[in-house]
């Protein structure tokens, strides 16, 4: 038996099953607002990309000010670069990606702790999860509040929501159609979702 299906993660939900490949995957899979060929086009680029590392370096400082009490559940995590460069800063981490390719690239990039499901789907128990990070997620979920709201059934009394999203509807574009975004967001917008 491999030391990886030995080892049972910290996570609790009664829908995930352990593949050959490392992966947990929910016994159900749910339609997803991401094109599964932009994780393969991001996983080309994100590595020797000035944006993409300036971007964990802010998302890593704002988590070293407020850090979490346990793993960060990183929901919608694409090919696990930001997990990666939280893991690389010392944070226990839990890539949470529905797209398959997003989730072995994941792998590829040595994160123990992959699950390759949506957040509903994975079906965590409530108020069992220490931190989530949702980084530019909130725009591909069409009722982002309903989506709020089970992140937050989902989050310990004491845990912590990181986020990061796309800024100001005037911005709108056709990278925002392509990626299927269904806003942007402004400050004032996101205090009220």
């Amino acid at each position: 038996m491999s030391q990886c299906a030995q080892q049972m993660p910290a996570f609790q939900s009664s829908n995930l099953e352990l593949r050959s490949d490392g992966l947990w995957v929910s016994k159900d899979q749910s339609e997803i607002a991401y094109p599964e060929s932009g994780n393969e086009g991001c996983y080309q680029i994100e590595e020797n990309s000035f944006w993409f590392r300036h971007r964990n370096n802010a998302i890593v400082s704002v988590i070293r000010a407020f850090a979490p009490n346990g793993a960060i559940y990183d929901i919608g995590g694409g090919n696990g670069f930001v997990s990666l460069g939280m893991k690389d800063a010392g944070f226990d981490v839990v890539l949470v990606e529905p797209g398959v390719s997003g989730a072995l690239n994941g792998k590829k990039r040595g994160l123990e702790t992959v699950v390759c499901s949506t957040l509903q789907d994975a079906q965590f128990a409530p108020h069992s999860l220490p931190a989530v990070g949702i980084f530019d997620v909130l725009e591909h979920i069409e009722d982002d509040v309903a989506f709020l709201q089970m992140i937050r059934a989902a989050l310990r009394p004491d845990g912590k929501l990181y986020l990061t999203v796309p800024a100001y509807q005037w911005l709108w574009s056709q990278e925002d159609v392509y990626a299927q975004h269904y806003k942007r967001y402004t400050i004032s917008q996101l205090k009220k979702t």
